[in-house]
């Protein structure tokens, strides 16, 4: 019989979420955001006597502590900055509706370099990811060992 050896993977600690499940139902009194049956979901009108609270992605913001880093560079950006940010602006968009945490923090346009801070690393890639097969370019992902951080780069001159 072989023996199966499994590498057990310790839980990734994010101090963002709490140890205890938020009350449910739970509105966010920055964004609007309610938690209800598990989950963080956006809606027109958030639930009666919902408890007040601060999201995890609104907690990050506050504190500028993000989980993902673009850093979008190179000639190709000098005529097509518009397009490039409206692609990314979509990415966002996609991804808020799958994991509405996932935000863009800021964005520093410059000259040939484009830097986007997010909330998680999870739409730091769908950003690099989107950027890469609408333009093509070199796209590196960077993850951090033992953290929950992305840093992505992509470059087209």
């Amino acid at each position: 019989m072989a023996r199966l050896n499994r590498l057990i993977q310790p839980q990734i600690h994010d101090p963002y979420f709490v140890a205890s499940k938020y009350q449910d139902p739970s509105v966010c009194t920055k964004c609007g955001l309610v938690f209800s049956a598990g989950i963080f979901e956006w809606r027109e009108t958030p639930p009666e006597k919902a408890q007040k609270m601060v999201c995890p992605a609104c907690r990050r913001i506050d504190d500028g502590y993000e989980g993902g880093q673009v850093l979008l560079e190179g000639d190709f950006l000098q005529g097509h900055k518009t397009d490039v940010i409206n692609t990314l602006r979509r990415a966002e968009q996609g991804e808020k509706q799958q994991r509405p945490l996932e935000r863009i923090m800021d964005m520093k346009v410059d000259g040939d370099r484009i830097e986007v801070r997010t909330t998680y690393e999870h739409l730091a890639r769908r950003i690099g990811q989107a950027i890469h097969n609408a333009y093509k370019g070199d796209l590196k992902l960077q993850y951090s060992e033992g953290e929950k951080f992305l840093r992505v780069r992509w470059r087209r001159d």
